[in-house]
């Protein structure tokens, strides 16, 4: 039952980007947390659902729930984070949940860069699959100017 728990939990973090999540009631710093240690519990554990990770993959996943465990730590709700705080959070949620979906070209990565004609930042998102198809375009059409 435990290990039906907590792939329940587990696919809770699959389904939606975590950017999208932010600000809506069920996103919060404390289902966030209980997710996280659910599933560093049972990584340690090596069971369930999580026994056919390798170590390199834990890795990856445990150093990204750190960063989580980090960024949360005496925090009472997300919007006390400022806004780059706010991307990392979103960006370490998202590799914990590429390596449970062993996807990482649909990891969801997100950035603040300067709004075109003014100072102000905004956030961006984009997989990995497509910041590498427009990087690849980027460079393609670079290279038919030249």
């Amino acid at each position: 039952m435990k290990v039906l728990c907590s792939i329940a939990l587990a696919s809770l973090l699959v389904i939606a980007p975590a950017a999208a999540q932010i600000g809506t009631p069920g996103f919060t710093v404390k289902s966030i947390l209980e997710n996280q240690r659910e599933i560093r519990t049972e990584t340690e554990r090596r069971s369930g659902a999580y026994t056919r990770f390798g170590e390199s993959a834990l890795s990856q996943m445990h150093s990204a729930q750190d960063r989580i465990f980090h960024l949360l730590e005496g925090v009472q709700a997300i919007e006390q984070l400022n806004d780059e705080q706010q991307v990392q959070l979103v960006n370490a949620i998202e590799e914990v949940k590429a390596v449970i979906a062993n996807n990482e070209a649909s990891r969801l990565e997100c950035w603040r860069e300067p709004k075109t004609g003014t100072t102000m930042r905004e956030k961006r998102c984009a997989t990995v699959a497509e910041r590498a198809r427009i990087r690849m375009e980027s460079q393609d059409w670079k290279n038919e100017t030249d």
